[in-house]
C-alpha cells in the first residue's frame, strides 16, 4: 500500500525518487513473500540479503536513469525482475505439500497475473507500434495500485490461512482430549463387540541425530513434515494425538488386515526423499501396534504395548513395524 501511495505522489510531483521507490517497495514487499515461503519449506539459501540488494540497486538505477535514454531498457529490466519474483513465488507455493490446495490458490494466483502483467507491458514496450492494442493499453502506473492491492489482500489471505492450516493444533488433539475421546471410542466399541480397534505409535526414527546434524528451522521442517505425513496416511475417523514432536499415537478403526497396509504406506511416505526436504538424508519410522483383540479395550494397556512395541522396532534398526504381544 505504501508503494500505491508513493506512485500516487511522484505522479502528482513529477518525482523521480519518489517513483523508483515506490518500484522499490512494491519490489520488495514480493521478494519478502518469497523468502518467507521458501525458509517456511526449509530452503536453502534464504537469499533476503539478496532481495534487498536488487531492491536497492533498482530504485537508485531507476532514479538515476530517469528521462535519459537508458529509462526504457531499465525499465524493461525491471518488469523482468516483477515477473521473475512473482513466477518464483507462484512455484514455491505450488510445493507446499503440508497445506490444502485452497489455501495456497489466492496467493498464488495473484502471483501468476502479476508476472503475466509485467510480462505484457514488458511486449508491449518491446514491439512498439507493431502491436495493434498497444495505444489502448492503460500505462503501468495506472494499475500499479490496482496490482498492489490484490497482492496484498491475497497474500494477508494465503499466508494467514497458511500458518493456521499448518499450526499442529489444528489437526491434533491435546493429550486429555485425546485420552477422553479415545476412552469414549474404546468404550463403546467393547459393548458391541467391535474389535476393528487399534492403537498406534508412531516414532520418527533418530531424531536426536537428526537435530544435531541441522539447523533449528531444518529439523522443524522434518517434524512438520514428519506429521504431516502421519496425518496423510491416515483415515478421517482416525484419532491422532501427538505425544511428542517426534512421536504420535493413533487410534484407528479398522479391521487388522487394512491396517497392515497404511502401516507400510506411512514408511513409505516417511522415506521418500522430497525435492524441498530440509536434510538431504533418508528419513524412516518405527510403528508399534497394540490391536483391541490382543490387549484388550483398556487405553492404559494400548498404550504401554503398543509404546513397547515401537521400542522393539527402533532397537530392530527402525523403518519398520512391530506387533504388540497378548499381555499375560
Amino acid at each position: 500500500m505504501a508503494a500505491s501511495y508513493l506512485q500516487t505522489s511522484a505522479n502528482l510531483l513529477d518525482n523521480a525518487w519518489l517513483d523508483a521507490l515506490s518500484d522499490g517497495l512494491m519490489l520488495l514487499a514480493l521478494g519478502l513473500v518469497w523468502v518467507g515461503l521458501r525458509a517456511r519449506r526449509g530452503r536453502r539459501p534464504i537469499l533476503l540479503s539478496a532481495v534487498i540488494g536488487v531492491t536497492l540497486v533498482v530504485i537508485v538505477t531507476v532514479a538515476l536513469t530517469s528521462g535519459t535514454a537508458a529509462e526504457d531498457a531499465v525499465g524493461n529490466v525491471e518488469l523482468v525482475v516483477f515477473a521473475a519474483i512473482s513466477a518464483a513465488t507462484a512455484i514455491e507455493l505450488v510445493g507446499v505439500r503440508t497445506a490444502a490446495r485452497g489455501v495456497i490458490i489466492p496467493l498464488a494466483l495473484s502471483s501468476g497475473l502479476v508476472a503475466v502483467f509485467s510480462l505484457v507491458w514488458l511486449c508491449t514496450d518491446l514491439v512498439g507500434d507493431r502491436l495493434r492494442l498497444v495505444d489502448t493499453l492503460p500505462p503501468t502506473e495506472d494499475f500499479t495500485p490496482v496490482v498492489a492491492a490484490i497482492t496484498l489482500v491475497t497474500a494477508l489471505t494465503t499466508l494467514l490461512l497458511l500458518t493456521r492450516a499448518e499450526n499442529p493444533t489444528s489437526v491434533t488433539a491435546t493429550v486429555a482430549g485425546f485420552r477422553v475421546i479415545a476412552r469414549d471410542r474404546l468404550a463403546r466399541a467393547e459393548r458391541f463387540d467391535d474389535a476393528w480397534w487399534s492403537l498406534l505409535d508412531v516414532r520418527l526414527d533418530d531424531p536426536i541425530a537428526l537435530r544435531e546434524a541441522s539447523s533449528a528451522l531444518a529439523y522443524s521442517r522434518v517434524l512438520e513434515r514428519f506429521a504431516s505425513d502421519v496425518a496423510a496416511v491416515f483415515p478421517a475417523e482416525a484419532d491422532l494425538d501427538r505425544l511428542e514432536p517426534s512421536r504420535m499415537l493413533v487410534l484407528l478403526p479398522r479391521h487388522e488386515a487394512a491396517v497392515r497396509p497404511l502401516l507400510r504406506a506411512l514408511l513409505e511416505r516417511v522415506a521418500t526423499v522430497s525435492t524441498d526436504q530440509s536434510i538431504a538424508v533418508r528419513l524412516s519410522a518405527s510403528i508399534g501396534w497394540a490391536s483391541v483383540s490382543r490387549i484388550g479395550y483398556d487405553l492404559d494397556d494400548l498404550i504401554t504395548a503398543a509404546a513397547a512395541a515401537a521400542d522393539e522396532a527402533q532397537l530392530a534398526g527402525g523403518d519398520r513395524w512391530e506387533r504388540a504381544s497378548v499381555i499375560a
